[in-house]
């Protein structure tokens, strides 16, 4: 089986969300003996260290200007700066390719016409953003992001979702396509098993995600306070860009930006993430399973994960200050909710079990392809 992957993003062991979980999407179709080549697009922001691997090509994508052309284009085409040279490396890549796999809405415009091909959604847009003030930038933003996803769900008979319920969000947009649930994977050896020793609760991510800052100030303002009145010994960390200089109740420190996520959590003794809205699996609970730290979500931070004693699904504030306190008092909690999620992460999501699901698709879709082209 020959797959091209046309990633939005570079596959990085440890780089932003996105690229981590590419990252271990291709390790896992190798393990299986999938002959995968990756073409990823790099953005001026985005590092330029990456895995010394012959089988991905990363293509610098400039981003789109401010000329009448150029706007207009995001009507046209909108989340459209994949369409043009990028395209080109994944069509040629793709010339004796089974399937071309293509991850996030943006890689919709370099599909390969002849051949089958498969968009992986990992989130959908209008169930984690608002559209904000109207006639802003986030605002125009948000739209061009909404188009980009209709367009994309209208023109792919074949998608992938990570967690049941963006499964459903997606047959109930395009109910003619056949969706199939492929969990989100992370690399296990970019994670270390975390101490546990100190009662240390902790939470990572950037403001600039509207669900990520709702966690945060939910968190700051509802729970922490009773958590810390209950543990005094306790302490809070929040991590992630835009948190620098955030102010903080007692007991708790803003870090700001961290140079690693998997160092953050191996600090941590549980994960706390009140999150109240979003969709798909979230990586953060995810990195704190790969790490054996507990987590205290709520259901849509629990989603995509198969429920076992790791993570603790608390829906209001009294739960999840409740079960926090908990484990930040007792280490013997800690270390065997910490084991069975690392346990659960090991069993599901994990490169190889979690793209197995990958195989039997391919093969449908390279099947379907042989036997329209057999005379």
């Amino acid at each position: 089986m020959r797959v091209v992957a046309a990633l939005a993003q570079p596959p990085l062991p440890q780089g932003g969300a996105a690229g981590r979980c590419a990252w271990a999407l291709l390790l896992g179709l190798r393990a299986h003996g999938v002959d995968v080549r990756a073409v990823a697009a790099r953005r001026g922001a985005t590092p330029a260290e990456f895995p010394g691997e012959p089988w991905i090509e990363v293509v610098e994508v400039k981003p789109r200007g401010a000329t009448f052309r150029e706007r207009s284009s995001r009507v046209r085409m909108p989340r459209g700066e994949l369409a043009g040279q990028f395209a080109e490396h994944v069509r040629r890549s793709a010339a004796d390719a089974d399937v071309v796999h293509l991850d996030e809405f943006e890689t919709t415009w370099t599909a390969v016409p002849g051949l089958p091909n498969v968009l992986h959604v990992h989130y959908l847009i209008d169930q984690d953003r608002s559209a904000g003030r109207p006639w802003t930038r986030p605002f125009f933003t948000y739209l061009e992001e909404r188009l980009a996803q209709r367009h994309a769900l209208a023109g792919h008979p074949e998608l992938i979702a990570n967690s049941s319920r963006v499964a459903q969000l997606l047959r109930a947009r395009a109910p003619r396509a056949r969706v199939t649930i492929v969990p989100l994977s992370l690399d296990p050896r970019q994670y270390r098993p975390a101490p546990k020793v100190e009662p240390v609760a902790g939470l990572i991510g950037t403001l600039e995600w509207p669900p990520t800052k709702d966690a945060v100030g939910h968190l700051l303002q509802d729970a922490w306070p009773a958590v810390h009145a209950a543990v005094p010994e306790a302490r809070l960390l929040i991590a992630g860009r835009g948190t620098e200089g955030l102010p903080v109740p007692a007991g708790a420190e803003a870090v700001g930006p961290v140079p690693s996520s998997a160092d953050f959590f191996e600090r941590l003794s549980v994960l706390v993430y009140p999150v109240s809205r979003g969709s798909g699996t979230k990586v953060k609970v995810l990195e704190a399973m790969a790490s054996g730290v507990p987590v205290v979500t709520t259901s849509v931070g629990a989603e995509g994960i198969e429920p076992n004693d790791g993570v603790v699904v608390a829906d209001d504030a009294a739960t999840v200050i409740g079960a926090t306190s908990d484990i930040l008092r007792d280490a013997h909690e800690r270390a065997e909710r910490g084991a069975a999620g690392l346990a659960g992460f090991a069993a599901r999501h994990a490169p190889e079990p979690a793209t197995a699901p990958l195989l039997p698709l391919y093969e449908a879709m390279a099947g379907a392809q042989r036997s329209s082209s057999s005379p």
